[in-house]
């Protein structure tokens, strides 16, 4: 009895091996490496509508709660619960490989997207493979001013001055983590719960 041909199959063939040559561990359409201390996720999104995928990749401290307010599992944290996200494209634009309803058209469509992966996906995660990485660099100035450059890993600016000043008290550099949690207050308006996260910022350890 013949089955319909999934792209699962065609992810653990051509996608699934660049992943772990890289160091990510994973299955079905999701992968995850640890790298000190922040976690990498790289997952394949399919459309709502099927007949095409996107790949996205996420970056989360290891150290910090997740958008959900848990501390992240590195085995099975998804990209939707870290707080620095971005696409894979080769173009700047959002980009999607589109596939037929056969093995052979979702082959290919795979190994375009895990030629992308090879070319510009480990130029994007490489900046995050050390502790000199952009999230253990970036000061509130720049990003009150705007001018951070994550290498297109980013948020709203609330959640990245939230997830900062967590970064930063967890790493223990209090003055940090402060100026990062008034960059957050000011940009937060009247939300209650965000408030009230950065108020814990200013907290004893």
């Amino acid at each position: 009895m013949s089955t319909s041909p999934r792209l699962e199959s065609s992810i653990k063939e051509h996608l699934a091996p660049a992943l772990k040559a890289d160091g990510f561990s994973g299955s079905g359409r999701t992968y995850r490496r640890v790298v000190g201390d922040l976690i990498h996720v790289v997952n394949v999104q399919g459309s709502r509508y099927g007949g095409q995928f996107a790949i996205n990749l996420a970056i989360h401290p290891i150290c910090i709660p997740n958008v959900l307010g848990d501390m992240p599992d590195p085995k099975k944290i998804t990209d939707s619960q870290c707080e620095f996200r971005r696409r894979l494209t080769e173009s700047g634009s959002d980009q999607w490989w589109a596939y037929e309803n056969s093995a052979e058209s979702m082959d290919a469509a795979v190994k375009a997207a895990t030629n992308v992966y090879n070319v510009v996906g480990r130029k994007f995660l490489a900046p995050f493979t050390s502790n000199g990485s952009p999230l253990h660099v970036v000061t509130a100035e720049s990003l009150e001013s705007s001018q951070l450059n994550l290498h297109g890993f980013a948020s709203t600016k609330v959640r990245m001055a939230l997830a900062l000043a967590r970064f930063r008290k967890a790493k223990g550099q209090t003055e940090a983590a402060h100026e990062f949690a008034k960059v957050g207050q000011a940009a937060a308006g009247s939300a209650v719960a965000l408030r009230k996260a950065f108020e814990s910022i200013y907290a004893e350890a």
